[in-house]
């Protein structure tokens, strides 16, 4: 039992000990008001953390106790807040997503089934709804369906006292305030201040004296995975999204980013998994089979097409049983080669813009392959030789043959791993499909496929001109 405690829960962990409080301070029966204040002390994320653990009538209280600002900011960090909004009527749920922010209001509107999303977007005031709508306009793809209207903007014709008194009219129901964007008289997009500047801007200071009209924007119909590198390495508290127009039309903040990262990241692992969906815990057996069952097929008839070409050597087997020992070896390498060359070349393409980049760093797969490959050789050369004279009771002319015939193809093999590993995603990009599409075990199979070709072609080549 000691060694499974691993698996259990620390209950020495803070977490579970915030849970634990706050369970107690819920069944402790304070009043309202009472209550209210004890729950204040704790963060809302810890309070969504353990809405689903206390029952329905104690959740029903919470409703009514905490603020529809308080319920909002816990509804946001619910998991899954469609089974919580069903405990509401449809004019609370409308209060709680009016507070808000526009993004989390579209992430809850989207957990509810269409007949309940439509009776809550009717309820909703209408800038806020306005707000939904335009967010829910974009492809989810894109950055429109990722942005916030949780900013600060003022006029670019403000003085400095007048964008002072807008910041502080603003920022009540702001938490993004570190850096104010600006805005003409037409709703464009004209440039930014940091908070810092405005604070010690004297009064007569001209606003655009302060005004970074350089600062960074980005257009709302980019696409995520397109641009979230060059996102990150601007490392902004916020960064404004435009439309078309350049009308300033919402922020992305660093948390919204931290979140889309890692929504990248899975989708990319499930990718290389070969797994066309990362959400497939959420999805039914029927779903996941569908995800799953179209790679399967496509990586069976490139087994199939493996060994079948291993079939075409079968007198080339016939005449030296021991190269069949060593083929796992072999296929193993190219593909733990072509592997290791996908997933650098997936991290670095979106940065290799320019063809230059992008041969250098062709070559450079390519090389490592090589070099490796040769490294790899020379070791393989010598034990395996060694074992065939020794364990096989071959000649030693015919052993040290034999090695080096598979170290031959070993470089071979890896050098051509490396190349597809490196040349699939980028002529993926090329097509305009998406580089993670070029998934582990389909470069592990097609790995496999030119590695058997390589190996079993080589060795027949030396054959003709070396009697084993």
């Amino acid at each position: 039992m000691e060694e499974m405690d691993f698996l259990l829960p620390n209950e020495n962990d803070p977490q579970k000990i915030r849970e634990r409080q706050l369970t107690e301070i819920i069944n402790a029966g304070y009043h309202a008001e009472k209550l209210r204040e004890k729950l204040s002390d704790y963060h809302a994320k810890d309070i969504a953390d353990i809405l689903p653990e206390i029952p329905k009538e104690q959740r029903l209280r919470l409703y009514t106790v905490l603020s529809n600002e308080e319920l909002s900011d816990i509804f946001a960090y619910l998991d899954n807040p469609a089974e919580f909004i069903d405990e509401l009527s449809n004019q609370k749920v409308a209060d709680i997503i009016e507070e808000m922010s526009s993004d989390d209001a579209v992430d809850v509107l989207e957990e509810l089934d269409e007949e309940k999303q439509k009776e809550v977007i009717e309820l909703l005031a209408e800038e806020v709804a306005k707000d939904v709508e335009l967010i829910s306009a974009y492809e989810e793809d894109c950055l429109g369906s990722i942005i916030t209207n949780d900013f600060v903007s003022i006029k670019n014709t403000f003085t400095v006292k007048e964008a002072m008194n807008s910041l502080i009219a603003q920022a009540e129901g702001c938490n993004n305030i570190t850096t104010i964007y600006v805005t003409d008289e037409k709703d464009c997009y004209y440039g930014a201040i940091q908070l810092k500047d405005l604070f010690i801007a004297r009064a007569n200071t001209p606003l655009e004296d302060i005004i970074a009209t350089s600062y960074p924007c980005f257009n709302a119909n980019l696409k995520i995975a397109d641009v979230l590198e060059s996102l990150q390495d601007y490392s902004e508290d916020s960064l404004p999204v435009v439309d078309n127009d350049n009308r300033l039309i919402g922020a992305l903040t660093d948390a919204i980013l931290v979140e889309a990262t890692e929504n990248e990241l899975k989708e990319d692992y499930s990718k290389l998994a070969g797994i066309s969906s990362y959400t497939e815990e959420k999805n039914s057996l029927l779903l996941s089979l569908k995800a799953r069952l179209p790679w399967l097929l496509i990586l069976l008839c490139l087994s199939l097409g493996v060994s079948a070409l291993i079939g075409i050597f079968d007198h080339v087997v016939a005449m030296l049983p021991l190269l069949a020992f060593f083929q796992p070896m072999i296929l193993g390498m190219s593909g733990n080669t072509g592997t290791q060359a996908l997933g650098v070349t997936i991290r670095n393409l979106p940065e290799a813009t320019q063809r230059k980049r992008i041969r250098r760093m062709f070559a450079n797969e390519i090389s490592l392959a090589f070099i490796n490959g040769i490294f790899l050789a020379i070791i393989s050369f010598a034990l395996l030789g060694a074992y065939v004279y020794f364990f096989k009771n071959m000649p030693l002319d015919r052993s040290f043959t034999l090695s080096a015939c598979i170290a031959i193809a070993l470089v071979c093999s890896m050098t051509v791993s490396g190349f597809c590993g490196c040349a699939v995603p980028i002529l993926f990009k090329k097509m305009g499909v998406d580089p993670a599409a070029a998934s582990g075990p389909l470069i592990t199979t097609a790995s496999d496929l030119v590695s058997a070709l390589t190996y079993y072609g080589i060795i027949s080549l030396i054959i003709n001109y070396f009697i084993l």
